[in-house]
């Protein structure tokens, strides 16, 4: 019994750390996956890694070629843009529900997230400047109190992090990100449902374009 859960262990370890290698941009969208690579990489084994990869395959990570081996999958426009237009919808829902549910301490923490996405300034947008974006927008599915909806939101945002190149983003664009925070926090404070939907919307098609371009 011992054996089989140091087995579901160390896959879980070598799923994690393949993830791990694709937000630090050690990995990127296209790149093959070559075992001897990621045993050196990850100081692992070939079983927990293949069994890693298997995983990350059926959730849409990484893609499989017979004869050819692993690769991180590229996302594609259509998906981007499929997946930019589920996010506006579970976003909507998830301000609208906040509003209902959201405390004091929880309104505290948003307005700490969106200190941390202003504070953090890289001379070019990277994962970490992304995720913290994509953290902000979380706390706000966290105030809604509603499991399904952080879960999918959370699934939506790692595959546009791990997934998609940034090299085309504009350094100006983390300051209107920053500014379309900052509007969305003031309309949340003072409970105006109607124009956080409309703020949302509007960021988020921005957001879709700028991963588009």
């Amino acid at each position: 019994m011992a054996q089989k859960s140091d087995t579901h262990s160390l896959i879980d370890e070598a799923y994690r750390s393949i993830k791990r290698l694709m937000l630090q941009q050690k990995l990127h969208p296209g790149q093959k996956l070559l075992y001897r690579e990621l045993i050196q990489l990850l100081g692992m084994s070939t079983p927990p890694i293949v069994n890693a990869l298997n995983r990350l395959e059926q959730e849409g990570f990484v893609t499989a070629e017979p004869n050819v081996g692993y690769a991180v999958k590229p996302i594609d426009e259509k998906e981007i843009f499929d997946s930019f237009e589920v996010r506006e919808a579970l976003e909507a829902k998830a301000a609208r529900q906040a509003l209902k549910n959201g405390s004091k301490k929880q309104m505290a923490v948003l307005e700490e997230k969106l200190q941390l996405f202003e504070q953090y300034k890289p001379a070019r947008y990277d994962k970490k400047k992304l995720m913290l974006d994509c953290d902000f927008h979380l706390q706000i599915a966290m105030m809604a109190d509603n499991d399904v909806l952080k879960y999918l939101l959370r699934r939506n945002f790692e595959h546009i992090i791990l997934r998609t190149r940034l090299d085309h983003y504009e350094p100006a664009r983390m300051a209107t990100a920053a500014e379309d925070h900052r509007r969305l926090f003031k309309s949340m404070k003072n409970k105006d449902a109607a124009r956080c939907v409309k703020l949302i919307e509007k960021h988020i098609r921005a957001s879709r374009d700028y991963t588009l371009h």
